[in-house]
């Protein structure tokens, strides 16, 4: 445990929590939840308790308590994992149930990120709408990812508004075509993995000091259409093609069936020769249809680096609308 003040530090056993202690932290969750802007994964202290805490096994992954007189003023979550190119990583999430953290927070905070920091010898911290910018900046000015969050509604979509500008842009761009996937068979593979490099490249996460590019290859991807299939999730594709059969733009969702309330829509682009011809409103315009058709969803959620602003005009198009920002730091 550490403490500054009022303030206080404190491990929680997260596998022998009482009913009560329990209820406390979903409450804070739910806080937290509200506050940012998350996505509402638990219905209730039971679902909590069986989908998220059984991760902290207090090796690995560790889960705090951070209290002010006895009240819980936010959670950290200490976890192990691995950064895009597959080097172990640790990392902090800090989410605070206040609106701002005071003297005595810093201090404390500082005590426990400093303690970690001489543990592990580097370490990723994630923040939440610039909380504690001023303050990470002053141990690493090293952001390793910096996204705004969006999330669409189901009800905010205007299946009519997407499936007529589908219709325009399909005459628009009459020499390409557009081909869906649901698990991307072997011929698309290599291009796949090629155009997914070439977005990733162009993108202006990789302006970032701490910044570590995803690399997709045929390898990978392959194992990842396995896991899919085994982890009953949908992979919805759609790319666009040109006359010679060169794949010139795709979008991506991921499904979970098990729970299809949150799609994540990941890598959209166009290659740099096809942009201004609207490819990503296309692409956009016939996923979404077949998402509001098909799938009983909530809300899809989407992240773009902040400068990138060309995609996030195109997603608050078809009716995204800002969640939060994350920021990421390395120390």
């Amino acid at each position: 445990m550490l403490t500054n003040d009022i303030c206080e530090i404190t491990k929680i056993d997260a596998q022998n929590l009482s009913i009560d202690e329990t209820n406390n932290l979903y409450i804070a969750d739910s806080i937290m939840t509200d506050k940012y802007g998350f996505l509402k994964r638990y219905k209730n202290a039971d679902e909590y308790k069986s989908a998220y805490l059984p991760i902290f096994n207090g090796e690995d992954n560790e889960l705090f308590s951070l209290c002010k007189n006895d009240k819980i003023h936010g959670i950290l979550a200490f976890v192990k994992g691995f950064d895009w190119s597959g080097k172990e990583q640790y990392k902090l999430i800090i989410k605070l149930c206040d609106t701002a953290a005071s003297i005595p927070l810093d201090n404390c905070l500082r005590q426990f990120i400093l303690k970690k920091l001489e543990l592990h010898g580097q370490i990723a911290i994630t923040a939440y709408d610039n909380e504690f910018d001023e303050r990470l900046k002053e141990l690493s000015t090293k952001v390793q990812l910096k996204s705004n969050n969006y999330t669409l509604t189901k009800t905010d979509i205007d299946v009519g508004m997407l499936k007529e500008a589908a219709e325009a842009l399909q005459v628009k761009n009459n020499d390409l075509r557009m081909v869906y996937s649901n698990a991307l068979p072997e011929e698309y593979i290599e291009q796949y993995c090629n155009l997914f490099n070439e977005l990733q490249e162009a993108m202006p996460d990789v302006a970032e000091d701490g910044f570590v590019q995803y690399v997709e290859s045929p390898e990978k991807l392959r194992g990842r259409i396995k896991s899919n299939a085994e982890r009953n999730i949908t992979h919805h594709c759609y790319m666009v093609f040109n006359a010679s059969g060169d794949m010139v733009a795709q979008s991506n969702v991921a499904v979970n069936n098990n729970d299809p309330r949150f799609p994540y829509q990941f890598l959209i682009g166009v290659t740099e020769q096809y942009r201004g011809r609207s490819l990503g409103k296309w692409l956009y315009a016939v996923m979404y249809q077949k998402l509001f058709t098909e799938i009983d969803f909530e809300k899809v959620h989407v992240a773009h680096h902040p400068l990138n602003k060309h995609i996030i005009a195109v997603s608050e198009w078809v009716g995204y609308k800002f969640a939060f920002l994350e920021t990421t730091y390395i120390l």
